[in-house]
């Protein structure tokens, strides 16, 4: 007897698709999975990074850029913020950062009126007058639009280096308002132990990176939601409710963060980027002992940890999934 299985709907398509916009190919060699590496969960974890790789390029950048614009209509302040003072730095990392795309990433093309274009798979994107969005009054604002990564400029204050400037429309469970003007230690107190094991090291590290040797991390957690702006107000940009504790296992995402950090030359300021990368958690499945590298990442983490990665409210659907999948 034979049988066959039911065609999804349109509605399982569009959610299918959906959880898929900002995924990346966790099988290819440029994949970030930075639990493999190191399942530390209070680390710095830094990496040696070559200028012409300093943005990861990006085939999905369409849904990045509605993002952002999106974010910003919705959020105002709480997506772009800047302080006058870091003008300067915002107009040097505009200049940097065209340069990079112009010079690294294929699909970007300066056109003859001045206009900047990106075309990939995705689509089409064109931003008028290149030259006038880096002297324009939010030039940060403007740049950020080129990319899928999010961006924040820190220059040194008087209780060490603080957020002078960010366009942030993937925050993961933290808010710009919040945070602006604010120097790393403030910034960093929610993380557990951070004062205890990694202030210090974070002030040294400020203080020494060289404009020619930037560097990258990588940041994780398992979220419910396949969107990228979560400032941890109990839903997301599409305005849905958060995922409920006895949904499907299968409804859980594997958030991925590549930051990267680099010095500017003129003005000292420092670029730190995100770029937020969303899977679902069944795509690890691809990944060689890449499930049971995450199962014992999980089961390290203390209490405080659990909580700051947002993992502790979905532990048991986590365990269910590891269950399904995983023998002995």
């Amino acid at each position: 007897m034979s049988g066959s299985l039911a065609a999804p709907t349109g509605a399982q398509v569009v959610a299918a698709q959906n959880g898929r916009r900002y995924a990346q190919n966790l099988r290819a060699p440029t994949a970030v999975l930075p639990f493999i590496r190191d399942p530390r969960i209070v680390h710095m974890g830094l990496n040696r990074l070559s200028p012409d790789r300093w943005l990861q390029r990006c085939s999905q950048l369409t849904h990045y850029h509605h993002n952002k614009l999106t974010a910003r209509r919705l959020y105002g302040e709480g997506v772009y913020a800047q302080l006058p003072s870091s003008l300067p730095a915002q107009r040097e990392l505009a200049g940097l950062t065209a340069r990079h795309l112009l010079q690294d990433h294929p699909g970007y093309h300066l056109l003859a009126n001045g206009d900047l274009q990106w075309q990939g798979a995705g689509g089409t994107l064109r931003w008028p007058g290149a030259e006038a969005g880096v002297s324009s009054a939010e030039p940060l604002w403007n740049t950020s639009a080129w990319v899928a990564d999010d961006l924040c400029l820190l220059m040194p204050g008087e209780h060490g280096y603080e957020l002078v400037a960010a366009s942030l429309a993937a925050p993961s469970y933290w808010r710009l308002e919040e945070k602006i003007g604010r120097p790393l230690d403030v910034i960093h107190g929610p993380v557990p132990g951070f004062h205890k094991k990694l202030a210090q090291q974070v002030a040294r590290f400020f203080d020494h990176l060289l404009p020619e040797f930037p560097v990258w991390r990588g940041n994780w957690s398992v979220v419910d939601s396949p969107e990228l702006l979560q400032r941890g107000e109990g839903g997301d940009i599409a305005g849905h409710a958060p995922a409920k504790a006895d949904e499907a296992s299968d409804a859980l995402y594997l958030r991925i963060e590549r930051q990267s950090l680099r010095r500017l030359p003129e003005t000292g300021a420092v670029v730190f980027t995100i770029r937020v990368m969303i899977n679902p958690l069944s795509d690890l499945l691809e990944v060689p002992d890449g499930l049971s590298v995450l199962k014992a990442s999980v089961d390290a983490m203390s209490p405080e940890e659990s909580r700051y990665k947002s993992i502790a409210p979905m532990r048991a659907r986590l365990n269910s999934f590891f269950a399904a999948h995983l023998s002995g």
